[in-house]
């Protein structure tokens, strides 16, 4: 398609993550850069924006330093979702950056239930009220922080920020945005409504355009840094979890990806904004008029890590027949389907006899029948999906997929694929820069796979009583989890 190299980072939670592919989507040279998540007091979770901004120049530097000169076409991003960056009119940070794991906001989200619903902003926003969104944070920082937020001259993510610095231009892509709650889907235009609400500007939040739109690197201390040369193409890029869908090749109306790391997610594409009547499903944007429905779970492989650390055992051999309890997982609250940040973790029937490995297997499978909750909810609202996609490190195990497949109970196409957000930035710089006209335009060989697995007939219908056990476990103590919580003790 092209001799030229495509740099592809990837702001990620925590690490930045520079790719370099070639013009046939293969990684040819990757590189990360780590920085911590500080959590100065309860529910806080943030972030220097600088030392971000010098993830980026010092794995930038060291990827260009490991090709020839000339080498590089374009530069383009993709990054987390949920993280809030307030600036004053020199564009210096007033605070520090947000992540999407800071909770703070959870009481202004209670005040704001009433006019949530009353104004019936999910149907505008297709965001549930959340403290991952802007609104309950945006409340909780007017609230708490005064006369800081007088100095506020713009409300950023991470990624409009950074791409300031490089370009000198002030923009929010529209995937970026939708992650925000304050995206009217529909319009695909900042809310109005949802400004009125919150008292404050629209002018405080940035131009937006698509995911494809590209302008000229002009920041000379970061080319000279780095060896990029002045005006190449920077594309603005999108959300993490959407670019993740297109660089899987799940772009088409029902392709699904499921993905499972530390958290995990499920996602299903659409040809226009979903609207859940539950109000459980997020809908955020991919590019060219492409949607995303799905759902995130927050206890995805840290449920196996904390218990096999707490446990200090290894791995574990499935066995269907093991004697075992049952493991609701919500070590850390939960989004989807629940949003319920009370909910925390029970073991249920617990018996003297069970062993390590019982509990190391209980934690697998409680992983997967959280993915499963969200999964029924994507099928109900969006319908059957006609090609599933599983990806991430601990859907990639050989345990987690097997438990996966045999909890969904449909076949699974595995993900030969080790950064595909990065490839979305890859593949979206393509559409930027000319090569082609439509996602349906990329090769299939762009988007290989580790072949395919069915489930197991037995192992599926045991799981489907247990999943039911599952889903009446945290119905019947949702209501306890909030008692319990102002204990103080969870």
């Amino acid at each position: 398609m092209t001799q030229g190299l495509f740099l592809c980072a990837d702001i990620g939670t925590s690490s930045l993550k520079v790719c370099v592919f070639d013009g046939r989507g293969n990684i040819l040279f990757s590189t990360k850069r780590e920085y911590p998540t500080l959590s100065p007091a309860p529910g806080y979770a943030e972030q220097d924006p600088g030392e971000i901004f010098g993830a980026l120049v010092e794995a930038v530097k060291e990827a260009v330093s490991s090709f020839p000169g000339g080498s590089f076409e374009v530069l383009s991003f993709d990054t987390m979702l949920h993280s809030l960056l307030l600036v004053d009119g020199n564009f210096t940070p007033l605070a520090p950056l947000w992540n999407w794991m800071d909770t703070r906001s959870f009481q202004e989200v209670e005040e704001f239930r009433e006019s949530y619903e009353k104004e019936c902003l999910y149907e505008l926003t297709a965001a549930p009220l959340h403290t991952i969104y802007h609104p309950p944070r945006i409340l909780w920082l007017r609230k708490h922080h005064g006369d800081l937020w007088k100095k506020v001259s713009k409300i950023l993510s991470i990624k409009d920020w950074m791409l300031f610095q490089l370009t000198g231009e002030l923009c929010c892509d529209y995937s970026t945005a939708s992650g925000t709650g304050l995206l009217e889907v529909q319009r695909k235009a900042w809310s109005g409504k949802m400004c009125d609400l919150l008292a404050i500007s629209p002018e405080l939040l940035p131009s937006l355009v698509e995911p494809d739109f590209a302008a000229p690197l002009m920041n000379r201390e970061f080319a000279a840094s780095t060896g990029l040369p002045l005006g190449m193409p920077v594309v603005w890029g999108g959300g993490d979890g959407p670019f993740a869908n297109l660089g899987e090749g799940c772009f088409r109306e029902g392709e699904m990806v499921v993905s499972v790391g530390s958290s995990g997610a499920v996602r299903m594409c659409a040809l226009r904004p979903v609207i859940d009547p539950g109000k459980r499903a997020w809908c955020y944007y991919l590019a060219s008029d492409i949607w995303v429905g799905g759902g995130a779970i927050n206890n995805g492989g840290i449920v196996f890590s904390w218990m096999r650390d707490l446990l200090r055992e290894g791995e574990v051999t499935l066995d269907l027949s093991r004697r075992r309890p049952l493991f609701l997982p919500f070590l850390t609250g939960e989004r989807s389907p629940y949003w319920d940040p009370y909910a925390r973790g029970i073991l249920f029937g617990l018996s003297f006899f069970h062993t390590p490995e019982a509990l190391l297997q209980a934690a697998y499978e409680s992983v997967a029948f959280s993915i499963r909750a969200v999964f029924d909810m994507l099928r109900e609202v969006m319908g059957e999906p006609r090609k599933v996609v599983v990806g991430g490190g601990f859907a990639l195990s050989e345990n987690g997929r097997r438990v996966l497949c045999d909890v969904l109970g449909v076949p699974l196409a595995v993900s030969s694929y080790p950064s595909s957000s990065a490839k979305g930035a890859f593949l979206i710089a393509l559409k930027a820069l000319g090569y082609v006209r439509s996602f349906e335009e990329f090769p299939e060989e762009f988007f290989p796979t580790e072949g395919r697995i069915t489930p197991n007939e037995n192992a599926h219908a045991l799981y489907e009583e247990l999943f039911r056990l599952f889903k009446r476990l945290y119905e019947v103590n949702a209501p306890l989890f909030r008692e319990f919580a102002k204990l103080g003790l969870a």
